[in-house]
């Protein structure tokens, strides 16, 4: 027999009910841009702080997440119009090598 409709398990759309009483891993990596931003309840972000005290897997992730939001911050920095000296040596040792 095929269920079409969602089971209801007390949980909100996002996978996070503010009556739960922790933060699953899975409900963590939903949450976790929120997070950041600093834009959960006070009593979710309680459950979060007291997830990341006792799941090293979330806190590596969350580590992951915050290196990858930093690389990306570095794309946005606009390019230096002219190419690094060391890059410009090796050009030229290249260049000079073949003639």
């Amino acid at each position: 027999m095929h269920n079409s409709g969602p089971t209801h398990d007390g949980h909100s759309a996002n996978g996070f009910s503010e009556t739960a009483d922790e933060v699953t891993c899975q409900q963590f990596v939903e949450l976790i841009t929120d997070y950041f931003e600093g834009a959960l309840a006070q009593r979710t972000l309680s459950q979060v702080e007291e997830h990341l005290v006792m799941c090293d897997w979330c806190v590596t992730y969350a580590e992951q997440m915050k290196a990858t939001i930093a690389a990306l911050h570095e794309l946005r920095r606009p390019a230096s119009p002219d190419p690094p000296a060391a890059t410009l040596a090796a050009l030229r040792s290249k260049s000079g090598a073949r003639q």
